[in-house]
């Protein structure tokens, strides 16, 4: 792929994702792309996982695509909660996926605000509310005691709630939203990133568009260009 710079060395940990997902956290199909022998990506691209590729795809960064079991002893070895996904840049290793973009952006100069500005400020504030009000209070509460409630329980009003909760998420995020803008205004950024691919998450498990309420034009908008760039569409063959 243009562009893309040969000497980064990035590493990427990631699940890749079951159709059916009986097996749930605990088991996942495997699949091994090498794009560059110098950098390395192992992923998925479902779920969190996504967020990753696709900012990767952003910057130009090639990478090696693998997939390894969550919770397995590569897992562990990235990620101390056996979890994914996770980054290894060189010997530099961290997880989560929004810390990982943003470390990425910051690397490379891109899709993130300078730090120390109000404009990274904001970035953080819509950051952090994306991640433990619509993600970890809503999607994954949906993912827990809805898709694995066969190793979770199931737990139908903690899901309506969340369900709820992530509505209340999206109306307050998409309220800054302008026609032909992004969550940071006029330019594209790694918060889109991470807001798309949840509100992608949100459409798999049929929440979306319902949770959009009174933002559903802005936000049919917003994704349909930002899931027109070419990133987001390399980023999701990988799926």
């Amino acid at each position: 792929l243009g562009g893309r710079n040969p000497r980064r060395t990035v590493v990427v940990v990631a699940e890749a994702s079951r159709a059916d997902d009986d097996q749930g956290v605990f088991d996942a199909d495997r699949e091994c792309v090498s794009l560059a022998p110098s950098v390395t990506k192992c992923a998925g691209a479902k779920f969190r996982p996504f967020r990753n590729a696709w900012m990767l795809e952003e910057l130009g960064v090639s990478f090696e695509h693998m997939a390894v079991y969550p919770r397995s002893q590569e897992a562990s070895a990235s990620n101390p909660f056996g979890k994914i996904p996770a980054l290894k840049d060189g010997d530099f290793v961290m997880y989560e996926s929004a810390a990982i973009n943003t470390y990425l952006g910051d690397k490379f100069g891109k899709l993130v605000p300078k730090a120390g500005t109000r404009e990274r400020g904001r970035y953080e504030q819509v950051l952090m509310t994306i991640m433990s009000e619509l993600d970890a209070q809503g999607l994954w509460v949906h993912r827990k005691f809805e898709a694995l409630k066969a190793h979770f329980g199931a737990i139908p009003e903690a899901v309506a709630h969340a369900k709820e909760h992530a509505g209340r998420t999206v109306s307050v995020l998409a309220s800054d939203l302008r026609p032909g803008g992004y969550l940071l205004g006029e330019e594209f950024s790694a918060a889109d990133i991470l807001f798309v691919a949840c509100l992608d998450w949100g459409e798999s498990i049929g929440w979306a568009p319902a949770i959009f309420g009174q933002h559903d034009a802005v936000l049919s908008e917003y994704l349909a260009r930002c899931r027109a760039r070419d990133a987001y569409k390399r980023a999701k063959a990988r799926d």
